[in-house]
Order: structure tokens, then sequence, then C-alpha cells
């Protein structure tokens, strides 16, 4: 038979890893994002507007590393995209092989305290969706 089978990865529930940072005051959503445009993990936002959110800032990501690359050359590492509007800002770091995390923000948000707090939350959220180690083969 040759019909493909669809592989999927069980889902690991990492909402604990967006609570500490929507305890920092005037954050208002964060989400972890894959580069492909899907949403791992949200704080609650309707479905629909994290599908939207998640595919446009797949296209965010790619537009930052394109411009990056092309401006300081194809060894650049993305570190941070942050979008700027009167109404707050919307946060965007790497948190892994293909994954991101995206806060979003009222306009009267602490920066350093929203960017330390992501920080922080990448490291958990790395141990989080790692694999668990293998146990010994051959034995």
């Amino acid at each position: 038979m040759n019909a493909r089978v669809p592989v999927t990865k069980p889902k690991v529930d990492l909402t604990f890893v967006l609570a500490p940072i929507l305890e920092v005051p005037d954050v208002q959503h964060a989400m972890v994002i894959t580069a492909d445009g899907f949403f791992e993990a949200h704080s609650g936002m309707e479905a629909e507007t994290a599908e939207k959110l998640s595919a446009v800032l797949a296209s965010l990501l790619a537009s930052a590393r394109g411009t990056s690359h092309t401006y300081y050359g194809d060894g650049t590492v993305l570190r941070q995209v942050m979008v700027e509007t009167y109404d707050g800002y919307a946060f965007v770091i790497p948190a892994g092989e293909g994954t991101y995390l995206a806060v979003f923000t009222g306009p009267g948000v602490a920066m350093d305290n929203v960017s330390y707090e992501m920080q922080k939350q990448v490291q958990t959220l790395g141990k989080a969706m790692g694999s668990p180690p293998r146990g010994d083969r051959g034995r």
C-alpha cells in the first residue's frame, strides 16, 4: 500500500510556560508558534485569532530573517522581532529549533521585564519540548 499516513508528534501542554509571562503587568497574551505558521500553545485567545496570528508571525519571521541575512550575511542569527504600535507591542524570539515565543502587550509595558521573562521561559520551553532520554539500546 502506497498511502501516506500523516505522522504527528504528541502535543505537550505548554501553557505552564506562558503563565509567568502573563504575570508581567500589561502583558495581554502569549503564544508558542512554529516557523511554518502553527501554534503549539496560546494564553486563551480565540482559536481563530491564534491561527491567524501564527500564520502572520511566521511570515514576519521569514521577512526578518531575509532582511537580516541580506544585510548582515547568511550566518546571522535572528534574536528578536518587535512590532510597535500605538496600542502596544508584539515581541517574538526563537525558542528552539523552528519554534518561537510571541508576547503581545499594551503600550505601557516595561519592555525589559517582558524580555527578561521571555528569555527565562525559553529555557523552560526548551526543556519541556526536548525529547526524553532514550534507554540503553542493545543491553
